[in-house]
């Protein structure tokens, strides 16, 4: 008797570690509760890739937390859906790979143009607005007036990786323009003459000039050439459409209750209509 029942103990105690590794299982593979939210991903830690944007995107100078408001946005809608942010900084074609390619989940900031489309999911709202304009050195501002065909003689510099609309891109073939690195090595390149104008958005360039001490040597030319607006980025694959949905209905709540209007507010960003 005492033989018989350590044996059925024994099965019984196999199957409740069975059923429990079959639970588990279950669990992984099944799709996401529609309590909790359709398509919601499961709680992850999320690597948030991009690079360096004023007011949007930026390393705290002590090494701490980054900061701005797509930082304020992303906490917002990722931690209390129980995910973890990690924000890591790229150059900017590399950041675009790593959402194109992975491991990133989220790519903080692109501009939207059909080229792009076909590389990565964007979010249904942007969260800025950009003038794109031109700089010149200080009392040369008069070569921009608006006219692309003015430029043909002139050295123009233009971001790697960066867009700048299509008025831009249908004059490029016909201007002399010189890719570079990043803006501070455009800026340089314009202060020491080897360029006439740098081509770059007014965000992005107003603190640079003011931390390299350039205010003197550049100014900017009006009117802008271009208003371009910049979303969060997901991967074209089944894998970012959770994440896509997830941030999609996030903003529309903060747009919603004003929070959104409020945080681009503190940051000092341009929040499109």
């Amino acid at each position: 008797m005492n033989a018989l029942r350590r044996h059925l103990l024994r099965h019984a105690a196999l199957g409740a570690v069975a059923f429990g590794v079959t639970q588990r299982a279950m669990a992984q593979a099944s799709p996401p509760d529609p309590a909790a939210g359709a398509g919601r991903p499961r709680a992850a830690q999320v690597l948030i890739a991009g690079t360096t944007f004023a007011r949007l995107f930026e390393a705290a100078p002590d090494g701490g937390r980054p900061r701005g408001l797509a930082v304020d946005l992303l906490d917002a809608i990722l931690v209390p859906a129980g995910h973890q942010p990690r924000y890591e900084f790229y150059p900017w074609l590399r950041a675009q790979s790593m959402i194109e390619h992975g491991p990133a989940q989220i790519l903080v900031g692109p501009y939207r143009t059909p080229e792009r489309e076909r590389q990565m999911h964007f979010s249904r709202q942007p969260f800025y607005e950009d003038a794109l304009v031109f700089y010149a050195r200080r009392r040369e501002e008069g070569l921009w007036w608006g006219d692309f065909q003015a430029l043909q003689p002139l050295r123009i510099g233009a971001v790697q990786g960066w867009v700048y609309g299509e008025r831009f891109e249908q004059a490029r073939a016909a201007l002399n323009v010189t890719p570079v690195r990043d803006l501070v090595t455009g800026l340089r390149m314009l202060q020491l003459g080897r360029l006439d104008l740098i081509a770059a958005n007014q965000r992005n360039s107003e603190p640079v000039i003011q931390e390299f001490g350039l205010a003197e040597q550049v100014a900017l030319c009006t009117p802008p050439f271009a208003q371009l607006k910049g979303h969060f980025a997901f991967s074209r694959d089944a894998s970012g459409e959770p994440w896509a949905a997830l941030i999609d209905a996030g903003m529309q709540r903060l747009r919603a209750s004003g929070e959104l209007q409020q945080m681009a507010a503190r940051r000092g960003v341009a929040l499109p209509d």
